[in-house]
């Protein structure tokens, strides 16, 4: 069969035109791979550094911090860790995180303030100073806060804070702002009974003369004595103290709530509920001036009342329900300010305090924060039972 030159040709031509474009693409081809490959390396880098940047830094507890102040120490660079500036007597910054979102910073004797947000899924806190908006939370612990934050997006810097006192920060407070409960560095805020005067005051930082108190301690503790021995030598009288049971702690306290403004600004809103069943209501506006009234109920109305708490599940609700939406947060900073409500119960050796910044009385369908709607019940037992008039 005669061999087709023509045609042998034509397929060395095409081969060749085959070869010449493979080895024109390949440089191509063979970037679009690298390409590929570097784009998987990159995500998996990326996510790499996500998951330990996620490590770093663990999501707070924003209960725990709210409503702390902070004093600032030094600041390092985050890379090296080296110490790049110290606070000293010519340099005092304070910080003040409050649980109506606003913050308060003092330095070298200027107060300034805005509002802060807590962004939990990258663990940021934004708060305007340095014209830095945005800090991460590099360290936040009952003693100690560290806030972070990159520049020019290479190098990052972490400020040092240590946590102060009430006494030892230098922010003024305002006249309807509501007064400082000191409480365990914990979900759960426990307080122990007491049989002496002088702790029960110092857990609640109030001054006081030890050497007064102890003494007064140690005349009730007589006299008790004395009691105790009169009514043992008689059949009657130890019967009488058979009966006796140490009764269990009992308090409620509800502070704030409304807000501060108008022609008549509310100062000061407190219903308190003592374990003996005294009841005291202080109500005080710029106009009318300060009006308190007091009545006792029994002991059997206020153990119903602390069971009624207790069945709402009062115990097991979180320390402060915040914002969760711009429009709170606006209103927040809106006149007239609210003035945040506080919910205290004792019981024994278990206490719990809840806040809400933004309270108007009209119930949580229209309240801008979500809370349970049993504290709404709560709420309207604790002043049905306090506006009960004397018998």
């Amino acid at each position: 069969m005669p061999v087709n030159e023509s045609a042998i040709n034509t397929i060395k031509d095409k081969s060749k035109y085959q070869i010449s474009w493979f080895m024109l693409n390949k440089k191509q081809i063979l970037l679009g791979c690298f390409s590929i490959i570097l784009s998987f390396l990159c995500s998996t880098t990326l996510a790499q550094i996500t998951d330990s940047t996620a490590a770093i830094y663990p999501p707070i507890n924003e209960n725990l911090f709210v409503n702390t102040k902070w004093k600032y120490t030094y600041t390092t660079h985050a890379e090296s860790n080296t110490i790049i500036h110290k606070a000293d007597e010519a340099y005092a910054y304070y910080l003040f995180f409050r649980y109506d979102y606003g913050y308060q910073t003092y330095l070298n004797g200027t107060l300034s303030g805005g509002l802060w947000q807590l962004n939990k899924e990258q663990n940021e806190v934004k708060y305007n100073f340095r014209r830095v908006e945005w800090w991460r939370i590099a360290s936040f612990s009952e003693e100690a806060l560290i806030l972070e934050f990159t520049m020019n997006k290479k190098s990052s810097y972490r400020y040092h804070f240590i946590r102060v006192a009430d006494a030892d920060a230098p922010f003024e407070r305002s006249p309807n702002d509501l007064p400082d409960i000191n409480v365990n560095f914990a979900e759960d805020a426990l307080t122990k009974e007491t049989d002496s005067y002088t702790n029960f005051l110092a857990q609640r930082g109030i001054k006081y003369k030890p050497k007064v108190w102890q003494r007064r301690k140690a005349k009730r503790a007589r006299r008790e004595k004395r009691r105790i021995a009169r009514l043992e030598k008689t059949k009657k009288g130890r019967a009488q103290l058979a009966k006796e049971e140490p009764k269990e702690l009992m308090q409620i306290e509800l502070v704030g709530g409304g807000f501060y403004g108008g022609v008549d600004p509310v100062y000061r809103n407190m219903i308190l509920i003592k374990t003996d069943g005294r009841i005291i209501k202080e109500y005080q506006s710029e106009l009318q001036g300060l009006q308190v009234s007091k009545h006792n109920i029994s002991r059997e109305n206020l153990e119903k009342l602390v069971a009624y708490i207790e069945e709402k599940n009062f115990f097991e609700f979180d320390q402060i329900y915040t914002c969760d939406n711009q429009d709170c947060i606006k209103r927040l900073s809106n006149k007239p300010r609210p003035i945040a409500l506080r919910i205290a119960i004792t019981k024994g050796v278990r206490r719990k305090i809840i806040t809400i910044p933004i309270w108007d009385g009209r119930g949580k369908a229209n309240s801008f924060i979500n809370y349970p709607k049993e504290l709404d019940a709560i709420v309207q037992a604790i002043e049905n039972i306090a506006n009960v008039p004397p018998q």
